[in-house]
């Protein structure tokens, strides 16, 4: 009977034992195996790409480097192209004839010329024409006023009493401010002033740029020339639309801005930017 008695004591002490062992093996494998329950909340969290907010048709494009400019019919068109919301200083891409007849064109400098004598030409090429115009006289504007179109020297500057620093224009074909003007006059007329001279100064026979630079409104998607308001002879002034797909506000609707835009025909029958405003 105590044999019995002692071997019930021995089986005992084996079975508490094994039973502590598992307890043991299964605390270390659940501290060194991955938390499946956190993993299950995490696979459940979907991230949804935000849209691009200036494209309103809810496409996917790539972004648009910096420092590029294409300037085509689609803003004639009053059509979103949001490449021009960036740098629009390089990569000038000129608007052709939109109704493509071959009636005018652009000379080496971006003013619009016409084969013949544009008095006897219809509305319709007439728009045209101003639109092409446009188009030029904002890729200038930009150039001159927003950036520089020459090439300056970062260690050579001049700086002025407001702490506002102008770089010399190492372009050996710049050498006075009138160098200047005259390259703007390309496409402007010298009936309208300018601002050139806050952006442009002479100093020990070399010219000093200010080349400030400045994002444009990347609300902007484009202006086009509607119609023509009068024609005095030597001048034309136009109805332009400005398109702009909203504003900083969240949730703002798009907004069209009219303005006015005049060309200037010069005594060579070409045509020159006269009233204008640089859009974005």
């Amino acid at each position: 009977m105590k044999r019995l008695f002692s071997f019930f004591i021995a089986l005992s002490a084996v079975l508490t034992i094994a039973g502590c062992g598992k307890s043991d093996s299964s605390k270390k494998a659940g501290k060194n195996s991955p938390d499946t329950s956190a993993s299950a909340s995490t696979s459940d969290v979907q991230t949804t790409k935000q849209p691009d907010p200036l494209d309103p048709a809810g496409k996917t494009t790539a972004s648009a480097p910096e420092k590029t400019e294409k300037t085509t019919a689609a803003a004639s068109s009053g059509t979103a192209d949001n490449s021009q919301n960036t740098d629009r200083q390089e990569e000038t891409t000129l608007q052709p004839d939109p109704i493509e007849n071959n009636s005018f064109s652009y000379d080496d400098n971006g003013a619009v010329i016409f084969d013949e004598n544009s008095d006897d030409k219809d509305e319709e090429i007439l728009i045209a024409a101003a639109q092409a115009l446009f188009e030029s006289a904002c890729t200038t504007q930009w150039n001159f006023t927003v950036g520089c179109p020459y090439e300056t020297d970062p260690d050579d500057y001049i700086e002025t009493d407001f702490d506002w620093r102008f770089y010399r224009i190492v372009d050996s074909d710049i050498n006075s401010f009138s160098d200047v003007e005259n390259d703007y006059y390309k496409v402007f007329s010298r009936r309208y002033p300018t601002n050139l001279s806050e952006i442009f100064i002479d100093g020990g026979g070399s010219v000093y740029a200010l080349n400030s630079a400045r994002g444009a409104d990347i609300f902007y998607t484009g202006s086009k020339i509607t119609e023509i308001q009068s024609n005095s002879g030597d001048e034309i002034f136009f109805t332009v639309e400005n398109h702009y797909s909203g504003t900083d506000v969240d949730g703002s609707a798009s907004y069209t801005t009219t303005d006015t835009f005049s060309i200037v025909i010069e005594s060579d029958g070409s045509w020159h930017a006269g009233q204008f405003r640089l859009p974005y």
